[in-house]
């Protein structure tokens, strides 16, 4: 090749438009279904489930058996005045068994109030399960990108090592024939040194990417990882929303306000329950009982009954209870809405660092094309003896970091994206 048109092989490789790989909703569906976290979130949600399901049960009969044996130092019997009856059991011992039933009929609002406590819980802990869900998205995205960033950086680190041999090895063929001084050779050596340490820098990067990514995934950190380019997360975020919608929208659905919401609730509930207890408690009871004995008439027989009970004094316990329980939901409800003003925040910063990604994209796209045109004069000028090496080894660097720069704001512009879908609660 004529020394004239030689020019630095300049490596530009576009993010591909096929798709190979795998895809970030695959990533989210391998995440999604072994994760430690959401495993933990469903076991909160499934236990809440049951302490729903046990408040229901306190409307139900409650059925009891007993039985028992009993043995005597000396059998008692009846005494009448000067009437003395022998022992009142077939020797020192005797059996008694007997079943009974309870249906509670007014309990002064307990068990409905426990049955709303319990719903609420069971709601907070949906709604916790959705904020792990969407925590754990936007992990596997944040990841997804970070893996896609380092094999650039080391696309391009390769591409700059690439480029900057072929000008070490001119320049030290030129200096061999005395067309350029030996300092030229020497620069452009001590810069390729540089270069390749920083290919091995970011080949170290990527493996650490890499593991990252497989173990939130919950795979092995040494199992080979190849991710698709091609992400679109558009449809994530509503289309021509300005700021104010997005911030309404992102009230409306945090999953986090809910629970809290839920939580509040769940908390008054149970001081509702807690203030029931200081009111009239009346059960239906029935059942049945044998006693084993040689005078009653009959050694078992059927009952029914009303049960009635009401503590009219317990040294406040229950109020205080009750009045501890709503200021727990005074804070619960205090915090909701310092959180709520935070996510109004969030929003408003992941929307301005969309902005900014994009624009910087812009920006950078357009460096690209100089630095590659800036390169390309300042190469041949310097084969023609009309710049120094110096420049040329600039132009180089000045390349690489445009490059750098075009693929950090493409990626930039991609985790705005998720972010801003995970403040507004729909990722």
């Amino acid at each position: 090749m004529n020394q004239s048109t030689r020019l630095f092989p300049i490596l530009l490789v576009a993010l591909a438009t096929q798709s190979f790989g795998e895809t970030l909703d695959e990533a989210w569906q391998v995440a999604l279904s072994s994760h430690r976290q959401i495993a933990a979130a469903t076991a909160n949600r499934d236990a809440a489930g049951y302490e729903l399901e046990q408040a229901k049960s306190a409307r139900l009969p409650q059925l009891g058996l007993s039985s028992a044996y009993t043995v005597f130092d000396e059998a008692p019997g009846f005494s009448f005045g000067d009437i003395t009856t022998g022992p009142l059991f077939d020797g020192d011992d005797y059996v008694s068994a007997g079943a009974e039933v309870s249906l509670p009929i007014y309990a002064g609002g307990a068990i409905n109030s426990g049955i709303d406590a319990a719903e609420y819980g069971a709601d907070a802990a949906d709604d916790q399960l959705a904020t792990v869900i969407q925590d754990i998205r936007l992990g596997v995205g944040e990841r997804y990108v970070g893996v896609l960033r380092a094999e650039r950086a080391v696309t391009v680190a390769e591409s700059y090592v690439t480029s900057l041999r072929s000008h070490t090895d001119d320049t030290r063929n030129r200096y061999e024939i005395g067309d350029v001084p030996k300092n030229d050779y020497l620069a452009a050596s001590v810069t390729l040194a540089g270069a390749e340490q920083q290919l091995l820098q970011a080949k170290n990067r990527l493996d650490y990417a890499q593991s990252a990514y497989n173990r939130f995934l919950g795979r092995s950190l040494t199992v080979p990882v190849s991710v698709d380019p091609s992400i679109n997360v558009d449809g994530l975020i509503p289309v021509g929303a300005g700021l104010e919608e997005l911030s309404t929208i992102a009230r409306d659905s945090r999953h986090e306000l809910a629970a809290l919401g839920s939580q509040a609730q769940s908390l008054q509930s149970q001081a509702d329950r807690a203030r029931a207890a200081g009111r009239p408690q009346l059960s239906l009871t029935g059942g049945y009982r044998y006693l084993e004995n040689q005078f009653l008439t009959d050694d078992q027989f059927w009952m029914a009954g009303v049960s009635f009970q009401w503590s009219l004094f317990d040294g406040g316990q229950a109020r205080k209870q009750s009045a501890s329980l709503e200021h727990k939901a005074m804070a619960v409800n205090y915090n909701r809405a310092d959180l709520e003003s935070q996510i109004t925040l969030q929003v408003r910063r992941a929307w301005n660092n969309r902005i900014e990604a994009q624009n910087r994209l812009v920006v950078a796209e357009s460096t690209v094309d100089q630095a590659i045109e800036n390169l390309r004069v300042v190469r041949e000028r310097y084969e023609a003896g009309a710049s120094r090496n110096t420049e040329v080894l600039d132009a180089a660097s000045l390349h690489e970091q445009s490059m750098s720069n075009r693929d950090n704001a493409r990626f930039e512009v991609v985790l705005a994206k998720l972010r801003l879908a995970r403040a507004l609660g729909v990722l």
